[in-house]
């Protein structure tokens, strides 16, 4: 088996083939975590998730990351932390109800602690209107479990290697990894922002979103996420939805803090957009006072690959079963990527999803887009 791409998602794909027993390969065309996987804030996320499959996905695959954390594979980059919600004027304070109503139909292991103003957080400000505490989400690096996954002795790393042209047949796939032939039983494609260089009939496209990190402060002086309702309307209504700014502030273990962040349609990844970072730390610093204290050390514009229908894209080829999609995740990835690795393995060897996922998973199939182009990257 060979799986094509090295993020979280391609990762845990890989280790739950390889602790099944099968040989697998892993290539990347840089290496373990380069992309998106590397960039992100690291929540395993619930609240951020749209309602319907996206969240019911999120529920069963936080509680699945809990017990692969406890059975010790993700127990060094898994860790529970409590969350928080915050908004202000009207747009947001219908997020945050509609929030609170979501969670409580999942009756899953995410709930609401407290609901009320500023006062909730040890150190929230005036940017605070309405704050919601939540318990039962996590934090999960993703370059940590990249590497927990990929130090089974099971999986072979290939990189740099570059996916290029690959046809399939009924016994497996010859795939040309830059200038290298190889065969294999099934080519699980998790290629992130570049799938659309080999299937560009799939609407695939990056969305960036500037992010900012600042020098190190004291350890715990915010317990865990603190996320703009603004965020959860541009997670389940598209980028632009709202007038005030995205903003997730993500404390690290290092006392630092990962500010983000916005979501750019077709942006350019190597450019920082100044205007926006200036609008994110403005917000930033209204709603958690302290991180004017801070100073900026890094800002750099991440990238993730989005899927114009909101959906990640996870299932086989249309009419090449060999060929198996797992991509699209725009920023769920972390969160969604231990259930995901386990399904799609499922699906590598035949076998059924879990019943409770069918349904879902089926909603997430390529099939929804007809055929589907492929072409050899240059």
């Amino acid at each position: 088996m060979l799986i094509a791409g090295a993020g979280i998602v391609g990762a845990s794909i890989a280790w739950h083939l390889a602790e099944a027993g099968l040989r697998v390969a892993v290539a990347d065309a840089t290496g373990p975590a380069a992309a998106a996987s590397g960039a992100s804030d690291g929540a395993v996320s619930v609240a951020s998730k749209k309602p319907g499959v996206m969240a019911r996905l999120a529920t069963g695959s936080l509680l699945y990351t809990r017990a692969l954390a406890e059975r010790g594979l993700l127990a060094a980059a898994y860790a529970a932390r409590p969350s928080y919600v915050f908004g202000a004027g009207e747009a947001e304070m219908d997020a945050i109800a509609a929030l609170i109503a979501k969670l409580a139909a999942l009756s899953g292991p995410v709930r609401v602690t407290a609901d009320g103003g500023a006062g909730l957080l040890a150190g929230a400000g005036p940017g605070v209107e309405r704050l919601v505490a939540l318990e039962g989400e996590g934090h999960m690096p993703g370059h940590k479990a990249v590497r927990a996954y990929l130090a089974h002795p099971g999986i072979t790393a290939l990189w740099p290697a570059r996916l290029g042209a690959f046809e399939a047949d009924d016994t497996g796939v010859t795939i040309d990894l830059g200038g290298r032939a190889l065969r294999v039983g099934v080519l699980v494609a998790a290629l992130g922002v570049s799938t659309a260089e080999i299937f560009p009939g799939l609407p695939v496209l990056p969305r960036a979103g500037q992010l900012i990190v600042t020098d190190a402060g004291p350890v715990g002086a915010l317990p865990g996420s603190l996320t703009a309702a603004a965020y959860l309307l541009a997670k389940t209504e598209g980028p632009g939805s709202g007038t005030l700014p995205p903003v997730v502030i993500d404390p690290l273990s290092t006392g630092q803090f990962l500010i983000g962040s916005s979501r750019e349609d077709h942006a350019d990844p190597t450019r920082v957009d100044f205007a926006t970072i200036r609008r994110l730390l403005g917000r930033s610093t209204a709603a958690f006072p302290a991180l004017a204290e801070r100073r900026v050390i890094r800002a750099f514009a991440g990238i993730r690959a989005a899927v114009a229908d909101g959906l990640p894209i996870v299932g086989p080829l249309p009419g090449n079963s060999r060929v198996i999609l797992a991509t699209g995740f725009e920023g769920d990835g972390i969160c969604l990527s231990a259930l995901i690795g386990r399904e799609v393995a499922a699906m590598v060897r035949g076998a059924s999803p879990a019943t409770d996922w069918a349904a879902d998973l089926s909603a997430l199939a390529p099939t929804r887009f007809g055929a589907i182009r492929k072409e050899r990257v240059a």
